[in-house]
């Protein structure tokens, strides 16, 4: 367990001093509960050799946790009110480095190269990259579809998001929710809902119940995703292949091979069907015989 923090209402005076309120476009809710702080970096699975990115930083109170348990933690954190606030509060502990910058600011709302340059060379021989965040809402799917694309691929991914969005990474094909984002999300890693968390316990309180979702590396995953570039393509032509989600794959199989710059003489899958009667697995194995072809 981290060092005992001050409580949330010692940090208003130093906010409002700085001029600060927070901002729903950017998916300000601070999560107080320190039970949920501890859940959260406990389920991560960090240890000394791992390296644990956390997007949304805010006042560091989950960041605590996480340098806890974890060899390395590099925090992003877009507001510099917050970044100034978070800096002084977590100056005690070495192992934590904070990165001032939108996390989707890179080439096509890539994370910026300068994250990536502080996460690499910590990780150690035999670490991984681990994620664990209360993500800023209004960016929450870019940026799990972004992480799904990162090199090194984060081995575990533990986030609080929208229950909504939650269900949407977790949904079965053949359903409504499911879509672009949990192709690509599933094909990599296996979906868990944790448990929801209620809005009484952030500040200020969103209109909207939170879940806390766990994304496993899987072990059967394919080797055809092992590149970054790889899984960048599938993202790309997935993403494609559900704009017009009630349209048959007579239409939107073209189009999405298009748009990921890829060609399928022989299409091996039923044209007839729409994108969202198949699975991960049968979409990515489309995608793949695409790339080989």
């Amino acid at each position: 367990m981290s060092e005992s923090r001050d409580a949330f209402s010692s940090f208003r005076e130093t906010l409002e001093t700085l001029g600060f309120r927070p901002s729903s476009s950017l998916g300000q809710n601070f999560l107080l509960d320190p039970t949920l702080h501890r859940v959260i970096a406990a389920s991560a699975g960090a240890g000394p050799e791992d390296v644990v990115l956390e997007v949304g930083v805010g006042l560091g109170f989950l960041t605590r946790e996480l340098a806890a348990v974890a060899g390395s933690v590099v925090g992003v954190e877009i507001d510099r009110r917050l970044y100034e606030v978070a800096s002084r509060e977590l100056a005690a502990f070495p192992n934590v480095t904070l990165v001032r910058a939108d996390a989707l600011s890179g080439p096509g709302g890539s994370l910026p190269a300068e994250v990536l340059d502080v996460v690499r060379p910590r990780l150690r021989p035999g670490g991984r990259l681990l994620v664990a965040a209360n993500l800023p809402y209004s960016v929450s799917g870019p940026l799990l579809a972004e992480l799904c694309c990162l090199d090194p691929l984060p081995a575990r991914i533990l986030v609080l998001v929208q229950k909504e969005l939650g269900q949407r990474l977790a949904a079965t094909h053949g359903t409504e929710a499911y879509g672009s984002l949990a192709t690509l999300c599933q094909a990599l890693y296996r979906v868990r809902l944790l448990r929801d968390v209620p809005p009484q316990v952030f500040r200020p309180r969103p209109k909207v119940v939170s879940a806390l979702v766990e994304l496993a590396l899987r072990e059967d995953l394919s080797p055809r995703l092992s590149t970054a570039a790889a899984r960048r393509s599938l993202a790309t032509f997935v993403r494609a292949l559900f704009q017009q989600r009630r349209k048959t794959m007579r239409t939107t199989l073209p189009m999405a091979l298009g748009a990921a710059g890829l060609h399928l003489p022989e299409p091996g899958v039923d044209l007839g069907l729409r994108a969202e009667a198949l699975s991960p697995d049968a979409l990515v194995g489309v995608w793949a015989a695409a790339s080989m072809a």
